[in-house]
């Protein structure tokens, strides 16, 4: 058995912030701290721009990365990229489309704000020999329509890519949902068969269940909104051929109270599975 451990980050672009005190140079250090100090072995990111790439390629030389689609309606575009350990993952393919009714072409539909895209790749573990495909993508966050039609594109496109694959491989599935685990595009993917890993891994209910803080801490949407934490960033397992199993479940809530500075407007989540060679 080896294990793995997935992570999905919202980083919040580099480009976003300038001149207040959650500027990416300001966050970049802890930010790539936590990654760090998690070690993961594969890396679901959304919003990641240049400056956050340049960041990673100085710091995290360890991994390769896919970056995918660009989103975004202009530059400075952002993209949901794919990080790897090179030392354990073997890249064999990878692609991407757009959250749209034209998915091959940069586009946008059902009113979003932004232009959505999703990210995947095809990896082989280089010591179980198990092969598995990776998707990451980043939901809408204010068109209903668009994160139910979404959900619906990114699993008929993930039958196209097991299809052209040959084989029905194990999904990991990534991503800023922008909604909570009662919504229809949660609902679509566990109708699907995706296991939620935060659930599996016996956390229970709501209390403290928050992963995006937009820089104000865990419970600000209670305190301000009076809203129930909002658990949006999700790590989904699919696996008829019963070769994962998961350990655990983690919501990453680093933060330097001396600085004021949070890694990112959201908090990483991290899920430690293992793969049953």
């Amino acid at each position: 058995m080896w294990p793995l451990r997935v992570m999905s980050f919202n980083i919040r672009g580099s480009f976003r912030d300038f001149g207040k005190v959650n500027a990416w140079e300001n966050r970049a250090v802890p930010n790539v701290e936590t990654i760090e100090r998690h070690t993961p072995t594969l890396i679901g990111f959304q919003e990641l721009q240049s400056g956050n790439l340049e960041t990673y390629n100085k710091r995290l030389p360890g991994y390769g990365y896919v970056l995918g689609p660009r989103a975004g309606n202009k530059a400075p575009h952002e993209f949901n990229a794919i990080f790897f350990d090179k030392g354990q993952l073997e890249l064999l393919d990878s692609g991407g489309f757009w959250l749209s009714e034209t998915p091959e072409q940069h586009s946008a539909s059902w009113r979003t704000r932004s232009i959505r895209c999703a990210n995947w790749a095809v990896f082989r573990h280089l010591n179980a020999g198990f092969s598995f495909l990776h998707l990451n993508t980043h939901l809408d966050h204010l068109s209903r329509t668009a994160r139910v039609k979404g959900s619906r594109l990114i699993l008929w496109r993930m039958a196209d890519i097991q299809e052209d694959e040959g084989t029905e491989l194990p999904v990991i599935l990534t991503g800023d949902f922008n909604c909570a685990p009662a919504s229809t595009p949660y609902r679509n993917l566990v109708k699907a068969q995706f296991v939620d890993t935060y659930l599996a891994a016996s956390n229970e209910g709501f209390q403290g269940a928050h992963t995006f803080h937009a820089f104000e801490g865990p419970w600000h949407l209670v305190m301000r909104c009076g809203m129930r934490p909002r658990r949006i960033d999700w790590i989904l397992l699919k696996d008829h051929q019963g070769r994962i199993r998961i350990r655990s479940h983690l919501i990453i809530r680093d933060y330097d109270e001396q600085s004021g500075i949070y890694p990112s407007d959201h908090y990483p989540v991290l899920a430690e599975i293992t793969l049953i060679g």
